[in-house]
């Protein structure tokens, strides 16, 4: 492996760490201290839903480019970032609204499903799964 290639999986990496340590800096998320305090015993936070929302898709999207970046220089084939990407959108087309709805129809008390969709959103959850299944299947196809 080159340098070129070390030096974009850090930088990768280590954007995808700025993402994280930086978050409450960069990203409006209301219910990141509720979810750290007694949050069974509260009621949810209000919420500016339209902030909150595009907020979540600029997490998503930066965390997404970066798994992207990352996965491109691991692999160095089109498709596995093709079919990343496209992982990527259909996971946002079915969490986002999933998120919204439990927003709507939560149960005080009861948080589990909105706290854990929401944690696939704003981490790179999918990355983690991504990275070993290539290395699997890369590795079933040599002889």
């Amino acid at each position: 492996m080159n340098r070129g290639r070390i030096t974009i999986m850090a930088l990768s990496v280590m954007g995808l760490f700025a993402v994280r340590h930086f978050e409450t800096d960069l990203f409006y998320d209301p219910l990141k201290p509720f979810f750290n305090g007694a949050y069974k015993l509260e009621d949810l936070p209000e919420i500016n839903r339209v902030k909150w929302v595009l907020n979540l898709l600029g997490r998503y999207f930066l965390n997404s480019i970066l798994a992207l970046f990352l996965l491109h220089t691991i692999f160095r084939k089109k498709t596995v970032v093709q079919f990343s990407a496209t992982l990527h959108a259909i996971l946002l087309g079915i969490l986002l609204p999933t998120l919204i709805l439990l927003l709507h129809v939560y149960v005080p008390g009861d948080y589990h499903a909105l706290f854990y969709v929401r944690r696939f959103l704003i981490h790179p959850l999918l990355l983690l799964l991504l990275i070993p299944s290539f290395f699997i299947t890369n590795s079933q196809k040599k002889p």
